[in-house]
């Protein structure tokens, strides 16, 4: 009953859940809809009891739609920044390991959860049944990181998913860094654009961060972009489209 209610209220998404220029393919919701509730069931969450499930109230519409845009897209290199116990990891892995094809990069220093990543978040991983040749799990900063890989990886990735640091500087510093690794109509996604939320790292300068940011770059690189808002706290979608002389 819950999913046939869910999926009668999304069906609608056209008209009350999505904003923007930008036209994702319409069977990616399709696959959304038709995707697993849950796709890991007994996900394991951090070792405390603040977010013991590791997925918050996200779950399960987030990691489903990312799984959902995986298969549609069939992205041959993702890179993800912010993945804690990898709650939206799993949904590019389950993608990865259906098809046989693609890699997942994912980048964190650990600092929401202590002990969470990559000790969880490869446990999940593993449990979704992804080849370990098919993913790498990096620690560090992603203001150090994403640069080196930017250089190492220049218009190679297909998806690249930002959901870590949440001031306007960190996630403008985290999008732009990685737009130089973009192929022609490759896609960044930022989470947690949702203005009617009041983010801890909020500022006067800056009361809605990370949805400032995104703006932001749109708005510099003339970016088409969509937001979709039956993910909570709001998904943000940009494609780097090959006028993009100044990446």
């Amino acid at each position: 009953m819950i999913r046939t209610l869910e999926n009668f209220a999304l069906k609608n998404w056209q008209l009350r859940s999505v904003e923007g220029p930008l036209r994702l393919d319409e069977r990616v919701f399709e696959a959304f809809l038709s995707a697993p509730f849950d796709l890991l069931p007994g996900f394991k969450g951090p070792p405390h009891k603040k977010h013991k499930d590791g997925r918050g109230k996200d779950h399960p519409r987030y990691g489903r739609f990312i799984y959902a845009l995986a298969k549609h897209y069939a992205p041959e290199l993702t890179v993800e920044v912010g993945t804690y116990c990898g709650g939206t990891a799993i949904g590019w892995a389950k993608a990865i390991a259906e098809s046989g094809t693609g890699r997942l990069i994912c980048v964190d220093n650990d600092t929401y959860s202590h002990g969470s990543y990559p000790e969880v978040a490869r446990e999940n991983l593993s449990r979704i049944g992804i080849s370990p040749d098919r993913y790498e799990l990096i620690i560090g900063n992603s203001k150090q990181i994403i640069p080196e890989l930017a250089v190492l990886l220049k218009q190679q990735v297909d998806i690249y998913m930002v959901d870590g640091d949440h001031t306007y500087e960190g996630a403008l510093a985290d999008i732009t860094n990685g737009l130089s690794m973009l192929k022609p109509g490759g896609f960044v996604l930022v989470h947690d654009i949702d203005r009617n939320r009041n983010m801890d790292e909020r500022t006067p300068e800056h009361p809605h961060p990370v949805y400032e940011a995104f703006k932001h770059v749109i708005n510099e690189y003339g970016f088409a972009w969509t937001t979709l808002k039956f993910v909570r706290k709001h998904l943000g979608i940009i494609q780097v489209r090959r006028h993009a002389q100044r990446l």
